[in-house]
């Protein structure tokens, strides 16, 4: 298993995107599901330098992790390893990285004068790929956690 994977914030990532995709099928939740893609996308590109919390939950399926409270998606996605970052074909999404690179702030609040305009389902097919190579790559290099091994056969189903 590497030290780059937190497989809790990606589970956590998943229901995030299981969420954006419901939602985006109903009315007037389009945006909503906007910004659960962007929480997604930032959870797995977070994911990949967290480090475990030092608390009680460390080494189970509940474990905390520090980050940084970063949102920009181009500076996130720099801080991963290149290597592991090209492995996953990140790089392939990096123009939609830039495109919506202040989504998560931007789209959660479209009464605001600075709000993000229009609605796109871009991020969650962005956010889908990125997590389907990313539960990929965790399974192939062994990671042990129990919701990892038995994905997609888990709550709710896979994406």
């Amino acid at each position: 298993m590497s030290k780059n994977q937190s497989p809790y914030m990606l589970e956590s990532a998943s229901e995030y995107l299981r969420a954006a995709a419901v939602l985006w099928g109903q009315p007037n939740l389009c945006g909503v599901a906007m910004v659960n893609a962007a929480i997604a996308i930032e959870i797995i590109l977070k994911s990949f330098t967290a480090e475990p919390a030092d608390n009680l939950r460390k080494g189970t399926v509940g474990e905390q992790y520090n980050g940084k409270r970063q949102h920009l998606l181009t500076k996130i996605a720099k801080e991963i390893d290149p290597e592991i970052y090209r492995e996953l074909g990140f790089h392939n999404h990096d123009y939609w990285f830039k495109q919506y690179d202040d989504l998560f702030v931007k789209a959660r609040y479209p009464y605001e004068p600075d709000a993000r305009g229009g609605l796109t389902e871009i991020p969650i097919k962005v956010g889908i790929e990125m997590f389907r190579a990313t539960i990929e790559w965790y399974k192939k290099t062994g990671n042990p956690d129990q919701w990892v091994k038995h994905y997609p056969e888990v709550a709710g189903g896979g994406l």
